[in-house]
């Protein structure tokens, strides 16, 4: 009888422990949502207060700095220095920004944003997804 009886609330906590951690699961999951969600619209902010006059609207056919990022292209670090020290790429001679320069037929604009990194990932995370 005992052995049941242990067995039972054995079996009684393993159920609770159980219920916890998906309970734990999905909250988790809810803060990960609400925290994406969030970052996408200071992403958008940002974009559209400072990238999309030259870039045009996220989906755009030609908008080649979409396009990179959700290609994934270039890494999260170029794109930052990119947008921040687009200047100092350029005199430093780092190839893919000369490249860019390049290809955008070396257009007088220069990128110079006084944004942090996290700035500018809440940018690259809008416009992947």
């Amino acid at each position: 009888m005992i052995r049941i009886f242990s067995f039972l609330l054995l079996m009684s906590f393993i159920s609770c422990k159980k219920k916890e951690i998906e309970k734990n699961k999905f909250y988790e999951d809810l803060a990960l949502q609400r925290s994406g969600i969030l970052l996408e619209n200071i992403g958008k902010k940002y974009y559209y207060k400072n990238c999309v006059n030259c870039h045009a609207g996220k989906d755009a056919k030609d908008n080649f700095l979409e396009n990179s990022v959700r290609n994934q292209e270039r890494s999260e670090r170029f794109f930052i220095d990119f947008i921040t020290k687009q200047d100092s790429l350029l005199k430093h001679g780092n190839k893919e920004a000369l490249a860019l320069k390049d290809w955008s037929n070396q257009n007088s604009y220069i990128h110079d944003f006084d944004f942090n990194d996290r700035e500018v990932k809440a940018i690259l995370y809008y416009l992947k997804k």
